[in-house]
């Protein structure tokens, strides 16, 4: 807590305010979920969710206007699925000759799971009453700085056909199966992936119930939604290195993938006042 709070006062001196202007001070403690997606054209996203806690120090810097500034911390699952799902790369086999591996798959599907870090910076506005003083509409927007760790990918591709095309010969080839063409059956894989941080934009509506004692609850629904660019386009989940290799369909390169995700939930909150 007062980590928290020393954030909050630094931040306070760098807006330029004084200690006597200080009208209010709160710790907001907050336990959050809701659905989740990822944005991505090249795949369809199922099912997503997230959950988490955070910690905020509120400090109001104007009339029902307060800045806020903490840690939040959660877990999240995706599983992206997709039938009929095809595609191609570019590749080289053995003997050093140019080929396009083609792959078909009756189902592909990822699991996707892991934890994260975010430092969120919020401003937050507090509306008029709701016919008595105790309850009160409120709305927020900010920004975070998202981290994640503990990334796990597990992948299941379904009913795999492959075959290499030579351009240049006008052929291609569905054999052998133990250089990875043909039909392959059923294929499960799992991973430990490295994300790209990055930043997300905060927003949120809901009411407020003041209690005795300086202390309040809420409820309100929020979004999140990352920055990232998603120009990265589709990716292979199938590639060729001798033999058939899987990969996560994240975009990304050099063994980091970027996790484009939105989220929308229900948050639940508890303030009390310095």
């Amino acid at each position: 807590m007062k980590t928290i709070k020393i954030i909050g006062w630094t931040m306070s001196m760098i807006l330029g305010l004084q200690a006597p202007q200080v009208k209010a001070q709160e710790i907001e403690i907050s336990a959050l979920g809701g659905l989740a997606g990822v944005r991505q054209p090249s795949i369809s996203m199922s099912t997503g969710s997230t959950f988490g806690f955070s910690a905020l120090y509120m400090q109001e810097i104007h009339q029902n206007i307060s800045l806020g500034v903490g840690l939040e911390a959660g877990v999240y699952r995706f599983t992206k699925e997709d039938s009929d799902y095809q595609g191609t790369s570019p590749s080289i086999d053995a003997q050093g000759a140019v080929f396009e591996f083609r792959y078909k798959m009756a189902k592909f599907k990822e699991e996707l799971s892991g934890n994260y870090f975010a430092i969120p910076i919020k401003v937050q506005y507090m509306g008029p009453s709701l016919g008595s003083e105790k309850w009160r509409l409120y709305a927020t927007a900010g920004i975070k700085y998202q981290i994640y760790s503990k990334v796990k990918s597990t992948l299941t591709l379904e009913g795999i056909k492959t075959s290499g095309y030579y351009e240049q010969w006008d052929a291609e080839l569905h054999n052998p199966t133990y250089a990875g063409f043909g039909n392959l059956g059923t294929k499960q894989q799992e991973d430990k992936l490295k994300l790209h941080n990055g930043f997300f934009i905060l927003a949120e509506v809901g009411v407020r119930y003041n209690l005795s004692n300086n202390q309040a609850l809420a409820f309100g629904l929020f979004g999140d939604f990352d920055l990232g660019s998603t120009d990265e386009g589709s990716k292979s989940v199938l590639t060729y290195k001798g033999r058939e290799e899987l990969n996560s369909s994240l975009p990304g390169e050099n063994n980091r993938y970027s996790l484009r995700m939105f989220t929308l939930g229900m948050k639940v909150k508890y303030n009390f006042g310095l």
